[in-house]
C-alpha cells in the first residue's frame, strides 16, 4: 500500500501477492502477541489488514485469526479467569452486539466520527487509570453503571471494528486484575464475543446488502496466517512470565493510548 488504498483485495485475488503475505504476517504476529504478552495491541492488526481488504471483509478476515488465538489462550490461561467480572459485563455486551448489527445493516463500515469518539473515550479512561496508578490508588469495585457502559461500548466496538481491547483492558486494570487474571479473563471474554460474531456476520451478509464478511479467498488467507499466530503466541507466553506486574500494567495502558491516538488522528 502506497496511497492509503488496499494493495489488491484478496476477495478477487486467487494467488496472494507478496504484499498480501507480508502485511498478513505482521497482523498475525500482532494478534498472537496481543493474546499473551501485550494485551490491547491487537487493535493495531485491524488497520494492517485494512491495507489488504476493505469494508466488511476487514472484520471478517480478522475474526478467524482472533479465534485461533482465543482458543489457545483459553486453554493456556482460562483457569485464572475471574468469572465474577465476566458475567456482569457479558449481559451488556449483548446490547453492544445489537447496536453493532444495526450499524452494519444501516450504516456500513465505521466512519471518522465513530473513530474520534471512541479514541477520546479510551484516552480519558487511560488518563484516569494512569493517575490512579501514579497515586497508587487501590483498585475500585466496578459499579453496575460503569460495567454496563463498558460492556455496551466493548460489544459495539469489537463487533464493528475488533477494537474493544483498549476499552476492556483499561477497565480490567482499573478494577485491579493482576496480569494472569487479566490475560485469562480477556481470553474467555474475547473467545465468547468472537465466536458469537461468526453466525451474526454470516446472517448479515446473507440477508443485508453491503458486501461479504467471509469469502473462500479470505478464509484461505486466514488458513495461511494461522500458524504465524500460534508461533507468536508461544513467543508471547515466554515473554509474559518475564514481565513484571508494574511493567505489564504500564504497557497495557500505553498501548491503549497509542491505539486511541491512532483512531483520533485517522492514521
Amino acid at each position: 500500500m502506497t496511497d492509503g488504498k488496499p494493495v489488491g483485495p484478496i476477495v478477487a485475488t486467487p494467488v496472494f501477492t507478496t504484499s498480501h503475505i507480508l502485511l498478513g504476517l505482521a497482523a498475525a504476529i500482532i494478534i498472537g502477541l496481543s493474546k499473551t504478552a501485550v494485551p490491547g495491541g491487537g487493535l493495531l492488526a485491524t488497520p494492517i489488514l485494512a491495507m489488504v481488504v476493505s469494508g466488511r471483509l476487514i472484520a471478517g478476515t480478522t475474526v478467524p485469526l482472533l479465534l485461533v488465538a482465543d482458543v489457545i489462550a483459553v486453554y493456556w490461561f482460562g483457569r485464572n479467569a475471574r468469572r465474577d467480572v465476566l458475567l456482569p459485563i457479558a449481559r451488556s455486551v449483548a446490547l453492544g452486539f445489537v447496536a453493532g448489527t444495526l450499524f452494519y445493516v444501516f450504516v456500513g463500515a465505521a466512519g471518522r466520527s465513530f473513530d474520534v469518539v471512541l479514541g477520546v473515550t479510551i484516552l480519558v479512561l487511560v488518563a484516569l487509570q494512569l493517575l490512579r496508578f501514579v497515586r497508587k490508588s487501590p483498585a475500585v469495585d466496578p459499579s453496575p453503571a460503569i460495567t454496563n457502559v463498558v460492556g455496551v461500548t466493548g460489544g459495539f466496538t469489537t463487533f464493528v471494528a475488533n477494537a474493544a481491547g483498549p476499552v476492556i483492558n483499561t477497565y480490567f486494570v482499573g478494577i485491579g486484575l493482576q496480569k494472569d487474571e487479566l490475560i485469562a479473563t480477556s481470553a474467555w471474554f474475547y473467545f465468547g464475543v468472537n465466536a458469537t460474531k461468526v453466525p451474526v456476520y454470516v446472517g448479515i451478509q446473507t440477508w443485508a446488502s453491503g458486501g461479504k464478511f467471509f469469502t473462500a479467498n479470505s478464509l484461505r488467507y486466514d488458513l495461511l496466517l494461522a500458524p504465524i499466530v500460534i508461533v507468536a503466541m508461544f513467543v508471547g507466553r515466554w515473554l509474559l512470565h518475564r514481565i513484571a506486574q508494574r511493567t505489564f500494567t504500564i504497557a497495557v495502558l500505553v498501548l491503549a493510548a497509542i491505539a486511541s491516538t491512532k483512531l483520533i488522528l485517522g492514521l
